[in-house]
């Protein structure tokens, strides 16, 4: 589910010290500093997403979405992916419902033109009321003309548990290392990227074994999510969620796609089918992959599947 809602959608004592210790540690300290410190690009676009939540808060969830979309941004409203323009601008300013979120993860491209975020949302009938809807939001964004990022895809899975225990589960980062999950690489030197020979071998093969297919393709640090299941952050933590699923094949339908200017992060959407068992059942996906030093990986994948 997008974060679009369609549910039923230091003192001065501290500083001499800290001082003092500093001198002691010499180097140590340098080396501490500059370990809590992340890459520019990935500061800004946390800062944003942090801003974008509270913009929802303090305002409503259709100003705030208005603000920080681009004008290409897609929103997925649970018939498939749509301008979210075109569709937040419908949408009644002013009500009592609130979407509340924070990101717990995010990456940037080698540029710091493109990247993701993803973490909790709740979602609240009545503001001044508990929460009746909770999952994981996935957002893609790319800087527009201007510099500044905005949001060119959002997306999200729902969970069916206490909405009230989402942020408890997932509490938000204290420290600004915690955002940056998926390690940076060494720069691989292509003339022509080809994310999309990637990911059309990617979906052939999950159209025959979905098991063996993200085997393959899966990164080793990857955001998975997936409704009603932990938040996946390694290879093995995805592919203990996907097993337990139980799901033979998928069929992606890609309706669209965007990719960074360096040309290592790239991303695609569209609306997924699955076979479980004997059932088919219908949804959407969103899908980013890294050209690393081995080839395309997944580094980030949504897949709800609700009909």
């Amino acid at each position: 589910m997008s974060r679009l809602v369609h549910i039923p959608h230091q003192s001065a004592r501290f500083f001499r010290w800290r001082w003092t210790l500093c001198f002691a540690l010499g180097l140590g300290c340098v080396y501490s500093v500059r370990s809590q410190q992340i890459d520019p690009d990935l500061a800004t676009l946390i800062r944003e997403e942090k801003a974008f939540a509270a913009k929802a808060e303090r305002t409503d969830v259709p100003t705030a979405f208005l603000a920080y979309l681009d004008s290409a941004g897609v929103i997925f409203n649970g018939e498939g992916a749509v301008n979210g323009i075109a569709q937040y601008s419908n949408v009644p300013k002013g009500g009592k419902d609130l979407l509340k979120w924070y990101p717990t993860i995010g990456h940037v491209s080698q540029d710091g033109d493109m990247g993701f975020t993803s973490g909790p949302f709740q979602f609240l009938a009545d503001r001044v009321q508990e929460a009746v809807g909770s999952g994981y939001f996935f957002s893609v964004w790319k800087k527009n003309t201007a510099g500044r990022f905005k949001v060119m895809l959002d997306g999200g899975v729902i969970h069916s548990g206490n909405a009230t225990e989402a942020f408890q589960r997932d509490p938000e980062p204290q420290s600004n290392t915690a955002y940056a999950y998926i390690s940076p690489i060494p720069k691989v030197n292509e003339r022509s990227p080809q994310p999309w020979k990637a990911e059309d071998a990617f979906s052939e093969a999950a159209g025959k074994d979905a098991d063996q297919a993200y085997k393959q393709f899966l990164a080793d640090e990857v955001v998975l999510l997936r409704s009603d299941r932990p938040f996946g952050k390694t290879k093995a933590e995805a592919l203990g969620t996907l097993a337990q699923q139980s799901i033979q094949s998928y069929q992606f339908i890609r309706s669209g796609q965007g990719i960074s200017k360096a040309g290592d992060l790239a991303y695609c959407f569209g609306k997924a089918k699955a076979v479980k068992g004997d059932k088919t059942v219908e949804g959407f996906f969103t899908r980013v992959w890294q050209h690393r030093p081995e080839g395309w990986k997944i580094v980030a994948e949504q897949v709800s599947l609700f009909r």
